[in-house]
């Protein structure tokens, strides 16, 4: 029975030397990053990349390319993602807002299939310009999206200002940026 108790009391003694070392070690990797990973930098392009020129065919039958959309926001949406459905709304609400600013276009990416991409085609046709395209299609490949949902603010020379996979942060102007913090 000794042996057991002894046993026991040095197995707490290294799982507590174990707890400290790495309480430790992410003190000090959090030190080292800076302790702020956005993770929608992970999700496209990285912030002052310049996006490679594409062309691709909205939903209503017009063309849109990497010039039309400078100067503007793009949201990337994927059907059955549980986040793009919390931010679609949002995104409504913002492409709503910035409707009738022609300095700011606005453009909603959903990649999948017609059938699966419906309902959210519905919700942001009357407000957007909507393109449906595999992952691997023109815009996809150009904004080298992984992850969803991605939004971005593009500048006139197509170079991406900021991104994240949230809308309500993207440094927006004080009126689009209080639509997309609603809710």
């Amino acid at each position: 029975m000794p042996y057991v108790v002894a046993a026991l009391i040095i197995l707490a003694v290294v799982c507590l030397l174990n707890l400290l070392l790495t309480y430790g070690i992410i003190r000090r990797l959090r030190s080292q990053s800076g302790g702020h990973h956005d993770p929608a930098e992970d999700l496209m392009l990285p912030v002052d990349a310049v996006v490679p020129e594409f062309t691709a065919r909205t939903t209503t039958g017009g063309t849109v390319s990497r010039s039309t959309v400078s100067g503007g926001v793009i949201a990337f949406f994927s059907p059955g993602c549980g986040a793009c459905e919390v931010q679609l709304p949002r995104f409504v609400d913002l492409a709503r807002t910035l409707a009738g600013d022609e300095d700011r276009p606005v453009l909603a990416v959903l990649h999948g299939g017609e059938e699966e991409t419906r309902e959210h085609l519905a919700a942001l046709t009357s407000v957007t310009d909507v393109v449906v395209e595999q992952p691997d299609g023109p815009i996809g490949t150009a904004f080298d999206v992984s992850g969803y949902p991605t939004f971005a603010l593009i500048d006139a020379d197509g170079k991406i200002t900021a991104s994240s996979f949230a809308v309500n942060r993207l440094p927006l102007p004080a009126a689009a940026a209080s639509v997309a913090r609603a809710e």
